[in-house]
């Protein structure tokens, strides 16, 4: 009966750490890094503890073999400068061979010699952040690229409001080359129409305003 409040704890704590995206475990610092402890929930890379308990699979096998001596220099890096803790971030290969990012907190511990024993770590997958990231990187690589490219071309693009006078909401930065600036126009200081010649302007509004009665899209 005393135990019952223990017994009890100690089933809200593994049914906690089950389903925590936070996967703890505890290596030596030996060949390959045996682990002595990982905690349930690292069947959500596929594996069950009994596959790092029993020796099957050592720590650095899960590792991606591209980033294993990433992993081991800033460790030694580490090592060498005397911390006590140190966060990474490498890919990993689930049981099923599907690679993650994940993000790892590393504690040092050492033993009475002050020498390396053990490394305790806390995982979390962090393949949707950095999916995020990637994604967003490759759109700003080809942003960058689409305006490097209009910088370079003799066309100019632009974004105009159809009120009087054509307010611009946006031109490429290659209106420079006719002596103005992107702010001339996004300022309000100078207008689209203010570029047309003012014996061509009566004739343009005409004309847009023709295509726009008629449904077109764009007209030349």
């Amino acid at each position: 009966m005393g135990n019952e409040p223990m017994r009890r704890f100690d089933i809200n704590m593994d049914s906690l750490i089950i389903s925590s995206p936070a996967v703890i475990f505890l290596c030596k610092s030996t060949k390959n890094w045996p682990l002595e402890l990982i905690t349930e929930n690292i069947r959500q890379f596929g594996y069950r503890v009994e596959d790092f308990t029993s020796g099957r699979i050592q720590y650095l096998d899960i590792i991606h073999p591209n980033d294993l001596e990433k992993v081991s220099s800033e460790i030694a890096r580490c090592l060498k400068d005397g911390c006590a803790e140190l966060a990474q971030e490498y890919r990993i290969l689930t049981a099923s061979g599907e690679i993650r990012w994940v993000e790892v907190k590393l504690g040092i511990r050492r033993d009475e010699n002050g020498s390396v024993s053990h490394y305790q770590g806390v995982l979390c997958d962090a393949t949707q952040r950095k999916t995020a990231e990637e994604s967003m990187q490759k759109t700003l690589e080809k942003k960058n690229e689409l305006e490097n490219i209009i910088k370079s071309s003799p066309v100019f693009v632009f974004l105009c409001n159809p009120e009087e006078y054509w307010p611009v909401e946006f031109v490429s930065e290659n209106i420079i080359t006719l002596g103005y600036t992107p702010e001339d126009f996004t300022s309000g200081k100078v207008r689209f129409e203010d570029l047309i010649h003012p014996e061509d302007r009566e004739r343009i509004r005409s004309e847009v305003a023709r295509f726009s009665r008629e449904g077109y899209k764009d007209c030349t």
